[in-house]
């Protein structure tokens, strides 16, 4: 008996993928690191806030001074925290290039666990 085919977002799921899959992996994938960069740039915001929207604000600790919000983001990136020694600006500086290599797979990882509400996602994972 033939397997049924299965599609999903009207592209045909195969093995190996189709270059339909990656193509729209790829959309997708560009949708979460703007999501996700919206996000962080809100988190911020909200940080430097408390500390009159002044820039010294990011030389402060990462461990003591970040707010949830942000540890959030960047855990959610990242996978790792970090401890004493860093500014916020060297982890934000981190987070923003970790979302820029992330591949297909830890993309869709980050926006299942900040939440995002995609209109299409990934195709192809199990």
């Amino acid at each position: 008996m033939k397997k049924e085919k299965k599609v999903v977002y009207g592209i045909e799921i195969t093995k190996p993928w189709s270059q339909a899959m990656y193509d729209h992996n790829d959309e997708v994938a560009e949708v979460v690191r703007f999501e996700v960069k919206e996000l962080l740039d809100a988190a911020v915001n909200n940080f430097l806030a408390d500390f009159d929207l002044t820039e010294d604000a990011l030389t402060l600790a990462w461990e003591d001074d970040a707010t949830p919000e942000l540890k959030n983001i960047q855990t959610a990136v990242t996978c790792y925290g970090f401890g004493s020694g860093y500014t916020v600006e060297r982890v934000l500086d981190k987070v923003e290039q970790e979302l820029e290599d992330a591949p297909l797979y830890r993309l869709k990882d980050i926006a299942e666990e900040l939440g995002l509400h995609l209109e299409k996602g990934f195709v192809g994972f199990s």
